[in-house]
């Protein structure tokens, strides 16, 4: 029973993955098995999959899904299969990063410092990575995720240049999915009828809205900066008209659905000034700008039955209030972190 159980998700990725693998097989840490679930990819991705498991030093299955179950829904088979085989953590992957040798080993070691029992996510210094053969650069990607009240997210010193800012560990609201370490319990206890990531979301904020469900249930999240990787961040605010249609179109749907889900009436009534002005601008720019991106609206209107059921169910779990979970939302992004004071 390995220890941890690496949940990789791919689709049309083969290069990427080809990069990836190697920096995952070189960990120091070595009690880890993967599982590669592949989003029918096209590209020759499932080959290099199966060439990569020929030769991997660890155990590796490889589950060749017959349509795209979407970010969300790749990494629930990931998961499922990890929490099948007891596995303690989940390290959830993006084909698209490269780890430093000790990732693995230095997050678990923080992980296993007393006092650490409630931590259920963890990531480390995440740079960003640069072109198809994922160059690193020293470029901050994402030190853990900060909320705003405004109805956005953001990474913690994103696009920052690595000058040591963000080096002592912290805790944080919660941390992205490009390369994540979850604790098995922490997702078996947050999952909800459309799963540890909600399928709903199908790609985009998914990451989010599990921070969100995580902190609902007690559960904390930490930055340990001594763990670096790097990724190649595509979707960014500032690259919205480069983003594909249907990226854009699930942008939008999941910027409503992430409230729908977790913001409470206290929530509601303290963010309601700025998420209201954010909405109209959204709404609007589907009307005459992004006409694409109105399907969200009409999928969310379609749905609306099943998915105030759903907010039903995450809510009525909650251990932790509206009111206690507002300090994380705010414009500091200083304020996103609360460092070690042993650090």
């Amino acid at each position: 029973m390995p220890r941890v159980v690496v949940s990789l998700v791919t689709h049309n990725e083969s290069r990427d993955a080809e990069r990836l693998l190697p920096t995952l097989f070189a960990q120091t840490f070595r009690d880890f098995a993967l599982v590669a679930v592949d989003n029918r990819s096209e590209d020759g991705t499932r080959s290099a999959l199966a060439a990569a498991q020929k030769t991997a030093p660890v155990p590796m299955e490889i589950v060749a899904s017959r349509e795209n179950l979407g970010f969300a829904g790749g990494h629930n088979v990931g998961i499922a299969k990890a929490i099948e085989r007891g596995a303690e953590w989940v390290l959830v992957l993006n084909a698209d990063v490269v780890l430093a040798p000790d990732y693995l080993e230095r997050l678990l070691a923080d992980a296993d410092r007393p006092g650490r029992e409630w931590v259920g996510a963890m990531t480390g210094k995440i740079l960003r990575a640069d072109g198809p053969e994922l160059e690193p650069t020293t470029v901050i990607d994402t030190v853990g995720i900060r909320m705003t009240r405004g109805g956005r997210h953001l990474d913690v010193g994103a696009g920052e240049p690595d000058g040591g800012r963000w080096d002592r560990p912290a805790e944080v609201f919660g941390v992205s999915g490009c390369v994540a370490l979850y604790r098995a319990a922490a997702l078996a206890d947050a999952k909800i009828s459309t799963g540890f990531f909600d399928d709903d979301f199908f790609v985009y904020r998914e990451d989010v809205d599990l921070a969100w469900r995580l902190r609902g249930r007690g559960w904390t999240a930490r930055c340990v900066p001594s763990a670096v990787a790097w990724h190649r961040r595509r979707n960014l605010p500032e690259r919205r008209r480069e983003m594909s249609a249907v990226a854009n179109l699930h942008s939008v749907k999941n910027r409503f659905l992430l409230r729908i889900n977790n913001a409470g009436p206290d929530h509601l009534r303290a963010t309601f000034p700025l998420t209201f002005a954010r909405d109209v601008v959204v709404v609007g720019a589907c009307v005459f700008r992004e006409r694409t991106s109105l399907e969200a609206l009409r999928w969310l209107a379609r749905n609306r039955e099943r998915l105030l059921v759903k907010r039903r169910e995450v809510l009525d779990r909650r251990t932790v209030s509206d009111r206690a979970l507002l300090r994380w939302f705010g414009p500091d992004p200083g304020g996103a972190r609360i460092p070690d004071v042993d650090a």
